[in-house]
């Protein structure tokens, strides 16, 4: 019998998405048992914006306290071995619980408190109040996965001991990404994409980096683009509104339930993601479906391996981001090339046929010797 393990928070595991959180999920499914723990009542409202700041506070505090008892109560029913918590929030009440039970407790950091509350201009109190907290999550946690050695480095300059930190970073499950593949020219037919060029940025608008990305394809990449090629035409996926009526030769597409076809139509792909930290999920898509991809400098803090010229192309700012794209456009070889080392890369260290192994065997090592809580 397989040993049982919560996973926080459960999501739809069978939904089609590269995002980190469904692609742990599915992995460790095929592992273990798991025990779901779904977002409590409080948990929407808590990061709803339009909820006054005061409220969310008061409704954070409740919703930790529901994620707590919950996934206490399912850890003693189920008699659960370890405990797989993603994100900060959800790892302190897991952490909690998993102290409680004797029990070893993964947090898996998507990102370090200090790059994130800088990229995103969070106050000085937001920083110092979830820096405490990512400290004691430490000294909770049996094991820290990070998805980069930046990430890791970032903490040992914060004085965390490393020891328990494991680089996983975020990776694609090739062998359904190819399956949902399909030929270039057949992808454009059933879309209805014109001839022209094809330019595919995704990602939720919701997320404030994605919008200042979107806008400026709009804005300024988009008519740069289309003075060289006219007929090249942006598409921009993803959930979340544009706030603002999009540029001749831009088609916001909303929220696509199937990316493949879109991957599969895409002349070249972009993603001009100003700030933000860790590693960009939609980079390793694009370079995983083999398309040439044209990225920003940030791609490269949580991508070290990326070249430019080599395995995708570098826009140092907007100006040159734009020439960059039509450079792409211009040139098929080029395409070709950047397409084929892209997806080595991903093939060589960004995919759970590597990866997945090596969490495999650090969880395996916490399950059978129950956990050690080291400070």
């Amino acid at each position: 019998m397989s040993a049982r393990v919560i996973f926080l928070p459960w999501t739809d595991a069978d939904a089609p998405s590269s995002e980190r959180t469904p692609q742990l999920l599915r992995r460790i499914s095929q592992w273990y048992d798991i025990v779901p723990v779904r977002p409590g009542r409080f948990n929407r409202a808590v990061y709803d914006q339009k909820v006054p700041r005061l409220a969310r506070y008061v409704l954070f505090a409740a919703d930790e306290i529901d994620i707590f008892l919950r996934t206490l109560r399912a850890a003693r029913k189920e008699k659960v071995s370890l405990i797989f918590a993603e994100g900060t929030y959800l790892s302190l009440a897991g952490g909690l619980a998993a102290r409680l039970r004797g029990i070893p407790m993964v947090w898996d950091n998507h990102a370090n408190i200090r790059d994130f509350s800088a990229a995103l201009g969070k106050s000085a109190l937001f920083f110092r109040a979830n820096l405490l907290m990512e400290r004691i999550l430490h000294r909770l946690a049996s094991a820290v996965l990070v998805v980069s050695e930046k990430e890791k480095d970032a903490y040992r300059e914060m004085s965390f001991p490393t020891g328990k930190f494991l680089v996983v970073p975020t990776c694609v499950d090739l062998a359904a990404l190819d399956e949902s593949m399909l030929p270039a020219e057949e992808a454009k037919r059933s879309l209805d994409v014109p001839e022209g060029g094809t330019v595919l940025f995704f990602g939720t608008l919701r997320y404030e980096p994605n919008l200042d990305s979107a806008r400026y394809i709009s804005r300024e990449m988009a008519p740069a683009v289309r003075e060289r090629f006219p007929d090249a035409v942006v598409y921009l996926a993803g959930s979340g509104e544009l706030g603002e009526m999009p540029s001749d030769g831009v088609r916001v597409l909303g929220f696509v339930p199937e990316l493949a076809p879109w991957l599969s139509a895409a002349d070249v792909c972009i993603a001009p993601t100003w700030r933000g930290v860790g590693i960009l999920t939609k980079v390793i898509d694009m370079l995983s479906a083999g398309r040439a991809t044209v990225v920003s400098p940030l791609a490269l803090d949580g991508m070290p391996e990326l070249e430019d010229g080599v395995n995708c192309l570098v826009g140092i700012d907007p100006e040159h981001f734009s020439e960059q794209v039509a450079r792409a456009l211009d040139d098929e070889e080029l395409r070709g090339r950047l397409g084929s080392n892209g997806r080595q890369l991903v093939e060589e260290r960004y995919c759970w046929q590597v990866v997945g192994p090596r969490l495999q065997e650090l969880l395996d090592g916490l399950i059978g010797t129950k956990g050690v809580h080291n400070g």
